[in-house]
């Protein structure tokens, strides 16, 4: 019996070294440079990505003041991170709502160049890291969202946030 069991053991220890070992080519045939990480948020029934390095906080949006006499896209300022920040309703500012606003629970603060927007959010959906086979051109007709990636979970819509800031219409609530 005690061969027995001795027996099992090494069978059981063999094959786990034979899945370790399968797993382990797998994870070397994935070159971790093609992975590029983005953080991911929904907002009115889309999918949205910003590049991880423009990231500078992501919160619960607890208290929002309404700017008066702002456009209808500039959800108004919040204090995060201990400044304030101008909260941007990225799907009303590009035009793509296809459902009405819901909860905005999120706000995600990015910066590029030392300019920082709050993008808000129905939720944060995490940090991924998409391959760069999975991430493709988009004739979509709006410049601040030249690409798409595509995984078999989800399609995310990537932002282009140099040119987003670049929109006339954010340099004017600028000045």
């Amino acid at each position: 019996m005690a061969e027995d069991v001795a027996t099992g053991l090494a069978e059981v220890t063999r094959l786990l070294n034979e899945r370790a070992s399968l797993l382990a080519r797998r994870e070397r045939g994935t070159d971790a440079s093609t992975l590029l990480p983005h953080v991911a948020f929904a907002a009115a029934g889309e999918q949205f990505a910003v590049p991880l390095q423009h990231v500078v906080y992501a919160s619960r949006l607890r208290h929002l003041t309404p700017i008066p006499g702002a456009p209808p896209y500039l959800l108004g300022i919040c204090a995060l991170a201990g400044h304030l920040v101008s909260v941007l309703d990225v799907a009303a500012f590009l035009d793509l709502r296809h459902r009405g606003i819901h909860d905005v629970a999120c706000c995600l603060v990015v910066s590029v160049d030392g300019r920082e927007l709050g993008l808000c959010a129905e939720r944060l959906l995490g940090i991924e890291d998409i391959p760069s086979t999975a991430i493709l051109s988009w004739m979509s007709g709006i410049a601040a969202i030249p690409q798409v990636a595509t995984t078999e979970q989800q399609r995310l819509l990537i932002l282009d946030l140099p040119q987003l800031l670049l929109d006339p219409r954010l340099q004017e609530e600028r000045q």
